[in-house]
């Protein structure tokens, strides 16, 4: 708590005010970090009604956020266990935002006739994973840039969905 203190220029007593304990830390790191990405995936989403452009820009801005807080997507999958039940339950509702989203494009793009699958739930989980492979499998990406990972991922995904054009 020093070290945080110190760092931030913030006395420790005031800090204390905020923080009462290690678990206090990881719920306010896993929460910026979540609401942060939920604000640029809204942010895409805005004014686009086009269900292909919609997944694209999303699993992009995802990417992008993730890479840019790799520290913070690790620190959520191995130390969530460490969160206070409140606070898990919080941070599963915040995660469940990005699956709703991703399930909603995907449903809109199958009633327009766009999209093909029978499970968009089940789609919009593996969408969200596949995102924060970027952080969790980067030891074995480290050859590649987020550029390709972000083409790859992206063709891969709209492989699997897209519609034969008849």
């Amino acid at each position: 708590m020093r070290d945080i203190a110190k760092k931030s220029g913030i006395s420790i007593g005031s800090l204390y005010d905020y923080i009462r304990n290690k678990e206090d830390i990881l719920q306010l790191l896993t929460s910026e970090f979540l609401a942060y990405l939920r604000d640029e995936v809204v942010k895409v989403l805005e004014g686009d009604e086009d269900a292909v452009r919609q997944l694209e820009g999303t699993l992009e801005t995802m990417l992008r956020v993730v890479d840019r807080f790799q520290e913070y997507t690790l620190f959520t999958y191995r130390d969530s266990k460490y969160l206070k039940k409140q606070d898990l339950i919080s941070l599963i509702e915040q995660d469940s935002f990005f699956i709703q989203t991703l399930t909603r494009i995907i449903e809109k793009g199958a009633e327009e006739g766009v999209f093909r699958t029978q499970q968009p739930e089940i789609v919009g989980n593996l969408l969200t994973i596949l995102t924060h492979t970027w952080a969790l499998k980067r030891y074995n990406l480290k050859k590649y840039s987020l550029y390709m990972f972000e083409k790859v991922l992206i063709q891969f995904v709209l492989n699997g969905l897209l519609k034969e054009k008849s």
